[in-house]
């Protein structure tokens, strides 16, 4: 068994407190001409600035502290295991899981050591990767100093492997310095837009599918692209044929909008507030811009089959505070109607 004198400090160390977020303005990019009448917005935005002076190594390090502390389930459930009385969490408690909390307004929440936003209704969502430990730690400090501890129970997932052939290879490996500079100007594009989060929740609403399909990926599962092994897969993959409308599945605020991406083809980045980002890949038409509010259920573009594909689909991944989630596990089965094979 662990030493239970690591598992304390560990946890301590939840409650220190990090330097606060500072407010930021996003500016509006140029967009279509078809939109130019839809005016951006200017809503209230965070800068992710907690932990910014530690580098990406001591990050890791100190999750991994988390984790391996987290591991001695005897341990916790004495000191951790009793309902909290004060918030409340619902969701999908997997791995690759988003989870949704409300709590009192003026709250603090911290997530296995780690800042969360909370809104001023008291609201804050948190997600756990696909490898992530199976237990993590939820600090909640009340307005009167009260502090409620809560560990969470992460349900262990088993991923496929899906093999594809057939893809072209220079969006497989091999790359020339050409590629890999548009490979890097992509990268810093995306960085950009990801500095920033609204404080809106837009994700409160719930979701809903951008579109109804067969779905040929899952999240998560170990690709083999052209015989070689690559990262796990994002997101999910919904096909359908080129042209199909793509809608927003919750509000946000376009982040990005670019129709030429190397790997993604035609992509948006659609923030949905608090650090949820959802993003749609290799569309044929793009009828957004950076800056421009969308509601659920409007209109963002058009399936495609541009950058790394076999054919027509749309990939829809999500991402919290830099961590890939399930987007599947937010919107449950795919509707009966489905729409044209391809992806």
């Amino acid at each position: 068994m662990r030493n239970i004198g690591f598992v304390a400090l560990s946890f301590a160390a939840a409650c220190v407190a990090a330097p606060a977020q500072e407010p930021a303005s996003v500016e509006a990019a140029p967009g279509p001409t078809s939109l130019a009448q839809a005016a951006p917005v200017a809503l209230p935005v965070d800068r992710k600035t907690a932990n910014v002076t530690e580098d990406d190594e001591k990050r890791r390090a100190r999750r991994a502290d988390y984790a391996e502390a987290m591991l001695d389930v005897a341990e916790r459930q004495k000191v951790f295991d009793d309902a909290p009385s004060r918030f409340s969490l619902s969701g999908s408690f997997a791995q690759g899981g988003l989870v949704f909390g409300e709590t009192e307004p003026g709250a603090k929440v911290r997530f296995d050591g780690d800042d969360v936003m909370v809104g001023d209704d008291g609201r804050f969502v948190v997600g756990f990767g696909r490898d992530s430990a199976l237990s993590s730690l939820i600090v909640v400090t009340l307005p009167d100093g009260a502090v409620e501890r809560h560990a969470v129970d992460i349900e262990d997932r088993e991923f496929p492997v899906q093999r594809i052939d057939g893809l072209d290879q220079s969006k497989v490996s091999g790359f020339t310095e050409e590629q890999l500079a548009k490979i890097a100007v992509d990268s810093a594009k995306k960085k950009t837009a990801r500095e920033n989060t609204q404080r809106e929740a837009g994700w409160a609403a719930g979701f809903d599918w951008p579109l109804t399909g067969r779905i040929s990926g899952v999240f998560g599962s170990q690709r083999i692209l052209n015989g070689e092994p690559k990262r796990p897969h994002s997101g999910v993959d919904v096909a359908a044929t080129t042209g199909t409308p793509v809608r927003a599945p919750a509000p946000g605020v376009v982040t990005l909008a670019e129709g030429d991406m190397y790997f993604e083809g035609g992509l948006i980045l659609l923030d949905h507030g608090h650090w949820l980002e959802s993003a749609f890949m290799h569309l044929s038409q793009i009828d957004v811009k950076p800056g421009q509010r969308i509601e659920k259920g409007d209109i963002i573009g058009q399936v495609g089959a541009t950058g790394r594909v076999t054919g027509p689909h749309l990939h829809w991944s999500m991402k919290w505070s830099g961590r890939l989630v399930d987007p599947q596990l937010t919107v449950g089965d795919m509707p009966a109607e489905t729409g044209a094979s391809g992806g």
